[in-house]
């Protein structure tokens, strides 16, 4: 009996114990700036270097709305701070991103445990990859006062040598010629049908246009590229040898420029400050020949309007260095969420004002294929005659979204308002009718006043 008394004091003297530790805590964390000492201010210090400040401008500051000298106890710091003590239901911002507390916690950082609950990525936040230093965007206009004219950008992929004859390049403004395939060690495979490639690059001079060789891709040989893009660019020597034979492969066949496609760099790990690296090199041997350097980069929204996470670790530096954009605004799901025009918009909002890109820097992609089932429009169009009028049919008993020729018409004018282009995935899958054809549908909306 003794023995449990001891047990049941022992018990009691420690739950005490935690509760008035709490209690201290979190009286500490609630006295007002200024008036903790010099030790808490030392904490604070070493917090702020932990948690850059990203919140936006309007929940900066000291005011919360209370009068000036108010003595009341603050509301926990709207950037997580390491020192603070936080309860259910509190809210912090921690590297562009809200987080909601779901017990008592102290130093658990969000995003590492899971007391907190990810809320998702502030709205207008552009997150800083780390090791990636911050720089502003340039808004000045280009030495080629060509580029701010508005661009119709078109992919041709390599595997499809014979549908050379179905493409107007009196339409458009730049081709991309997909693809070259990087290797892990820095090198680029041969080019596949070379002979396409200088007919097209032939047919696309005699027409004004240039063209530029588009490297990477999604996959080769259905394997993801994302690897082979961290490994060949791991190290300067590497992304040096890459860099020489990009270069080398725009020489040996008459390219204007590169169209980089690395799907996609991330804000989290090293591959933003590895891609930058690389562009930033390729900007500068490019641009001394007098060449273009693109990228085509993530939609920066998503179907839902919500900022897209990695769109940040294509950084400002990369931004600045690059000739324009093309904005994969499409794949944003299958069904109705695959390219919509708001979605589109949502796009060309995130890279215009989030990102603050000057206009003729940002080129809207718009699909010529559908989702589900990857179909060609053109197929479409072949299979059900009113297809063109519409932006979803039947189709192999199967729901199919893509885009008709009045939302390609809208999209293209919006761009025109707006951004500095358009750009096709890709110019094969069109119908060779005139009247249902988007890419005639984009030519005669750029000929409008």
């Amino acid at each position: 009996m003794e023995r449990k008394k001891r047990i049941y004091c022992a018990l009691g003297g420690f739950l005490l114990g935690v509760l008035t530790s709490s209690l201290i805590w979190s009286y500490i964390a609630r006295i007002p700036a200024g008036q903790e000492g010099e030790s808490r201010s030392d904490v604070s210090a070493e917090a702020s270097d932990e948690a850059p400040d990203v919140s936006p401008p309007s929940e900066l500051g000291t005011s919360r709305g209370e009068p000036a000298g108010s003595t009341a106890p603050e509301s926990p710091a709207d950037i997580w701070n390491s020192a603070a003590v936080y309860t259910g239901g509190d809210t912090v911002c921690y590297q562009g991103r809200r987080y909601r507390a779901k017990w008592w916690t102290q130093g658990e950082q969000p995003g590492g445990s899971d007391v907190w609950e990810d809320l998702g990525i502030l709205d207008g936040q552009v997150v800083q990859p780390e090791g990636v230093g911050s720089v502003p965007i340039d808004a000045s206009e280009p030495r080629d006062t060509a580029l701010t004219d508005f661009k119709v950008v078109g992919y041709y992929p390599s595997w499809k040598p014979d549908k050379l004859r179905s493409v107007d390049f009196g339409v458009l403004t730049h081709v991309c010629y997909a693809f070259a395939i990087p290797t892990a060690e820095g090198g680029l495979r041969a080019l596949e049908n070379p002979e396409a490639a200088e007919t097209l690059i032939r047919s696309a001079h005699e027409n004004g246009a240039r063209v530029l060789l588009s490297v990477g891709g999604w996959s080769y040989n259905d394997v993801p590229l994302e690897n082979v893009f961290m490994e060949a660019a791991a190290d300067d020597a590497k992304r040096l040898r890459l860099a020489e034979s990009i270069l080398a492969m725009c020489e040996e066949y008459g390219f204007d420029g590169v169209d980089m496609d690395w799907e996609h760099p991330r804000v989290d790990g090293d591959s933003a400050r590895r891609y930058e690296a690389l562009m930033l090199t390729l900007s500068e041997r490019l641009h001394a020949q007098g060449k273009l350097l693109t990228a085509a980069v993530l939609s920066g929204a998503t179907a839902d309007g919500n900022i897209y996470y990695d769109a940040a670790a294509h950084t400002n530096a990369v931004l600045n260095a690059v000739d324009f954009i093309n904005v994969m605004a499409y794949d944003g799901g299958d069904g109705e969420r695959h390219s919509q025009y708001q979605f589109a918009v949502d796009c060309g909002t995130y890279w215009r004002e989030t990102r603050g890109l000057p206009a003729h820097k940002v080129v809207l992609g718009v699909p010529f294929y559908t989702r589900p089932g990857w179909a060609d429009y053109g197929t479409i169009v072949a299979a059900v005659p009113e297809a063109s009028a519409r932006d979803h049919v039947l189709y192999n008993g199967m729901e199919v979204y893509y885009n008709g020729v009045d939302t390609i018409a809208e999209k293209t004018r919006y761009a025109r308002e707006h951004l500095g282009g358009i750009m096709i995935w890709e110019l094969t899958q069109d119908t060779a009718g005139r009247e249902e054809s988007l890419l005639q549908t984009i030519g005669n909306a750029c000929k409008q006043p």
